[in-house]
């Protein structure tokens, strides 16, 4: 599964390449988005085969930020070289989606939940005490001159 994930996050980032060559933010924007949700779901897999909980992280942050991303190619078609008629917070109407809206519907919560899922199925607690358990079989191995 890792594998097929790691294929998927470079068919991605080879189809972003050849949309900046082509001019096409429309889809780079979107590939984009679907780039740094398969990025998470890859961060939180346990093991080789276990996506686990992280699928559903990477599905939300995914259709959150494709529909910010709308949003503000709607505000950027609309207002294409011209200012805008109205503004919000004082911010183009695209600007506002992009940093307030965008990055508190999404950054915060996501990177909130991912630091949740880490301690629940990354590395939970009895992960971390094996591993430094194992730690100290090393070093004291290392000491009587075994583990070389």
């Amino acid at each position: 599964m890792r594998d097929k994930l790691v294929l998927a996050i470079g068919v991605t980032l080879f189809l972003m390449l050849l949309a900046a060559m082509t001019n096409s933010w429309k889809a780079f924007g979107y590939l984009m988005a679907l780039n740094l949700s398969l990025w998470l779901v890859f961060g939180a897999m346990k093991g080789e085969d276990k996506i686990g909980p992280a699928i559903w992280l990477g599905f939300i942050a995914f259709i959150i930020w494709a529909g910010c991303l709308s949003v503000i190619f709607y505000y950027w078609g609309l207002f294409k070289g011209t200012l805008p008629s109205f503004t919000i917070g004082g911010m183009h109407p695209g600007f506002f989606v992009l940093f307030p809206l965008m990055w508190l519907l999404s950054f915060i919560p996501v990177t909130l939940c991912y630091a949740l899922l880490f301690d629940k199925w990354i590395l939970p607690e009895e992960s971390w005490n094996e591993y430094l358990e194992h730690l100290k079989k090393i070093r004291e191995s290392r000491e009587v001159g075994e583990y070389e």
